[in-house]
C-alpha cells in the first residue's frame, strides 16, 4: 500500500502528466515531479523512431537540462546498449540495470564510458512505454554511486505511474503526427537537418501549434529576453529573419528535407 505522502505525490503526478499538452511538456512537467516520488539525479524519455528496418530513440527530453549531452550521445553509441532490446518490447517492461549485470561490466562498457561516466551514473532504472503493443519510447531514472539503490518500491511506483504514462504518451504522439502529416513536415526531421538544440526543438514544438511568444516562454519557464536569443539561433540555423518565415519554410516544404 502506499503511504499517504506517497499517494497524495502519485495523484499530483498523474494530474501533472494528463495536463501535458505535447511532448515538450512532458520534460518540463512530468519529469520534474516524477522527481518527487522516486529521487534521481537525472531522468530522460527518449520516443522511438521506426523508419524501415532501421530502429532508434531521439527526441531526448531530459531533468536536468544538461543531461541531454548524455543522451545525445547515446543516440550515437545506441548499437552498444546490452539492454538495447528494450526498445522492441511490445509489452511495458521495467528493470534496475544492476541487476541484469554485474559493477565491472557496466562500468567499462562503452555505452557508459561514452555517455554517463562524465556524469558520474551508476545506476539505472528503465521502462520501456508501450500502448496496445506499440513500443513508444523509453523512460530512464539514474543515480550515482555515493545514492542509494532503486528499491523494489520505487520499481513499483515507476510502473504504476508508467501505465499512465503509456496512455497519455500514445495521445500526445499520435496528435503530433496527424499535425506533421497536416501541414506536410516532419519535425523530427526538422530538428535533425537544422541541427536544433533539444530547447530549440522544443521552442519549435510550440511554435508549429502557433502558441504567442508569452506562451512559449511561460512553458519554457525563461524570460522573454532568453526566448529572443533563442530565436536568433533558429533563426541562423534556418537561415530566416522571423518565426513566420520559418512556419512558410516549413508549411510549402523545405526541399533539404
Amino acid at each position: 500500500m502506499l503511504k499517504r505522502n506517497a499517494f497524495l505525490i502519485f495523484n499530483n503526478i498523474i494530474s501533472e502528466l494528463y495536463r501535458c499538452r505535447n511532448y515538450p511538456d512532458l520534460g518540463l512537467y512530468f519529469l520534474p515531479m516524477l522527481k518527487m516520488l522516486v529521487p534521481n539525479r537525472y531522468a530522460s524519455i527518449m520516443r522511438r523512431e521506426e523508419k524501415g528496418n532501421k530502429i532508434r530513440m531521439i527526441d531526448p527530453l531530459c531533468v536536468p537540462a544538461e543531461f541531454e549531452t548524455a543522451e545525445r550521445n547515446y543516440m550515437r553509441f545506441a548499437d552498444d546498449d546490452y539492454t538495447g532490446w528494450l526498445t522492441h518490447c511490445r509489452e511495458s517492461t521495467i528493470f534496475r540495470e544492476s541487476d541484469l549485470v554485474g559493477e565491472q561490466q557496466r562500468l567499462r562498457s562503452t555505452i557508459y564510458q561514452k555517455c554517463y561516466q562524465e556524469f558520474d551514473v551508476y545506476d539505472s532504472v528503465q521502462y520501456a512505454i508501450v500502448y496496445s503493443g506499440r513500443p513508444l519510447g523509453v523512460l530512464s531514472l539514474f543515480r550515482c554511486r555515493g545514492d542509494l539503490p532503486f528499491t523494489d518500491e520505487e520499481l513499483f511506483l515507476v510502473s504504476s505511474v508508467g501505465t499512465h504514462l503509456n496512455q497519455h504518451m500514445a495521445t500526445i504522439l499520435g496528435r503530433m503526427d496527424r499535425g506533421a502529416a497536416a501541414l506536410g513536415y516532419d519535425i523530427p526531421a526538422v530538428v535533425a537537418r537544422y541541427g536544433l538544440t533539444n530547447r530549440e526543438a522544443q521552442l519549435l514544438e510550440l511554435l508549429t501549434r502557433f502558441w504567442d511568444n508569452r506562451e512559449i516562454a511561460e512553458a519554457l519557464n525563461v524570460r522573454e529576453s532568453t526566448l529572443q536569443k533563442h530565436y536568433q539561433n533558429i533563426f541562423q540555423k534556418f537561415g530566416v529573419t522571423s518565426r513566420w518565415a520559418i512556419m512558410r519554410l516549413l508549411q510549402e516544404g523545405d526541399p533539404r528535407l
